[in-house]
């Protein structure tokens, strides 16, 4: 099977679905800014602040090419990954991508649950709150994600619910959709 790619911007449910994915479908989870961190040995915020973000695409786009032309893993890339034309041409090749979607108020209740840096968020404007920043940011990157096989919306749906929707259309794509 093609590796499935879960895109999208951070909070999402990149992660969280793909650990369900994997389990599900008894295939390896490969979160790309862990691999980055460990082969890096930074935090993704320490590569930003002493190397900047160019070189952190470099990196992010090396892995990617890696992970990406392997089959039956599930990858989770940062919600960056899409901006570059190359990244989604190598995950259109070798994969099937999956892109998800929130409102950008619930993307702010998710993202403000955790202690992460987010080095996108903290690049804001002067006066520009964090709803504003990732509304902004959204509106840039929307088209990159609308370029998936699969576009959800997971700002009302359960982790389960969304599993089940991604099962579901990979049996159709497979062709082997079953009616119950």
């Amino acid at each position: 099977m093609k590796s499935l790619i879960l895109t999208g911007f951070m909070g999402t449910g990149k992660s969280t679905l793909g650990k369900v994915l994997a389990e599900r479908l008894q295939l390896p989870l490969v979160d790309l800014d862990t691999v980055v961190v460990q082969e890096q040995q930074m935090e993704i915020s320490e590569i930003f602040a002493t190397y900047g973000e160019e070189t952190f695409r470099e990196i992010e786009h090396d892995v990617l090419c890696r992970y990406a032309a392997q089959p039956d893993l599930i990858i989770s890339p940062g919600g960056g990954a899409v901006l570059r034309a190359e990244n989604r041409a190598v995950m259109k090749e070798h994969c099937s991508v999956i892109s998800l979607l929130a409102r950008p108020e619930i993307i702010l209740e998710r993202v403000n649950r955790d202690t992460t840096v987010r080095p996108v968020l903290e690049n804001r404007k002067p006066g520009q709150s964090k709803l504003q920043r990732i509304e902004e940011v959204l509106t840039q990157r929307m088209p990159c994600y609308q370029e998936a096989d699969l576009l959800l919306d997971t700002s009302d749906a359960s982790v389960e619910e969304l599993a089940e929707q991604v099962l579901v259309w990979l049996k159709q794509q497979a062709g082997e959709m079953t009616w119950v």
